[in-house]
């Protein structure tokens, strides 16, 4: 993005404030880094930019550089699970959460917790939940 702080009409001559410097410093910094910009041409353009006063200063720093490549950072999407052969079966049998808990003596959030696989339930737990459904533990927890 090649002079971000452009001189609009009529912007040109505000005054920048200190982030605005420090925008263009950085990308100043991003133009060296991708080898946009020797050491010595970014010191100078940065020496500019700390003095400049105004917008149009500003703009005049950056005009020179190139359109940089713009990296966006990756993001970590967690896909949502399948769901456990226990949350099958009680949606299968529409039993809601709350009244299987109440039959098995635990909060409906231990139950939504096992059934998206958060929370390991105890071994007599495992059993009783299996045995409600009419299935092994090894069925049900695989």
């Amino acid at each position: 993005m090649p002079g971000v702080l452009p001189a609009k009409e009529g912007r040109g001559g505000l005054r920048a404030s200190d982030a605005d410097r420090d925008q263009a410093i950085e990308e100043l910094k991003a133009a060296f880094v991708q080898g946009q910009l020797a050491k010595t041409e970014f010191e100078a353009h940065v020496g500019r930019a700390l003095a400049s006063r105004t917008y149009g200063e500003l703009a005049a720093v950056t005009a020179g550089i190139p359109a940089l490549l713009v990296t966006v950072p990756l993001v970590t999407i967690q896909l949502p699970s399948p769901p456990s052969p226990m949350a099958e079966e009680r949606t299968r049998r529409k039993i809601p959460q709350a009244e299987l808990a109440e039959a098995v003596g635990v909060s409906r959030q231990t139950l939504i917790l096992i059934e998206n696989g958060r929370y390991l339930p105890s071994l007599p737990l495992a059993f009783t939940l299996a045995r409600f459904f009419g299935l092994t533990v090894d069925e049900m927890f695989g």
